[in-house]
């Protein structure tokens, strides 16, 4: 019988393995945004004249992401203050629950490819990808050739990124570089956004 049935110890010790792994199934997976984008969503970002385009199409582009196929993303373009930010933390948000996403902040990202080893793999593979602030970053053939390898990643995998930037998309190659240009502007749709500065306005200034 010893041949075909598990003592007690055996039992408990399969009892106990399958509890440990409830367990780690029940934790939450860490929040990929920082925390002051955590909240950010659809129904709180400031609708008006100037950036009605852009919410409804960025709306859209979270609503049916999941038919998304050909990795198009967006780029979110235009001054400092105007939610372009808040529009991609919105579409991070809306998706996370049923997908993998990730976001960046690129001069943050590519200060620490700098300091160490940083793995690639989480922002190729993941369904989305956030990249804020485009074109901010001190332009090297480092920095654009570490770019390159993401954008270019990204678009081999067939996965959907969201850029941000405060540059004109017409100048973006002198900031990124021809190839990372022509890849981001090539490959996903551009929405800009106008309208005054919303964070000095929610200051009183």
């Amino acid at each position: 019988m010893w041949l075909f049935t598990d003592c007690a110890c055996i039992r408990q010790a399969r009892a106990e393995e399958r509890s440990r792994r409830e367990q780690l199934l029940a934790v939450p997976a860490a929040h990929p945004l920082p925390p002051g984008l955590q909240e950010k969503s659809f129904a709180g970002f400031r609708v008006t004249d100037f950036n009605r385009d852009a919410y409804e199409d960025s709306w859209a582009f979270a609503r049916n992401f999941e038919k998304i196929n050909d990795g198009k993303g967006l780029i979110l373009a235009g001054p400092s203050g105007t939610g372009k930010t808040h529009l991609a933390a919105a579409i991070a948000n809306e998706l996370r629950s049923r997908f993998s996403v990730a976001f960046v902040y690129l001069p943050t990202l590519l200060e620490k490819m700098r300091m160490t080893n940083v793995p690639l793999e989480p922002l190729l593979h993941a369904d989305l990808l956030v990249v804020d602030d485009l074109g901010s970053e001190r332009a090297t053939d480092w920095t654009m050739e570490r770019l390159l390898i993401i954008v270019d990643g990204r678009l081999n995998n067939l996965k959907p990124t969201v850029f941000t930037t405060n540059y004109d998309l017409q100048d973006l190659d002198k900031r990124v570089g021809m190839r990372v240009a022509s890849r981001v502007l090539g490959s996903n749709l551009h929405l800009l956004l106008r309208g005054p500065d919303f964070r000095l306005l929610s200051v009183g200034y």
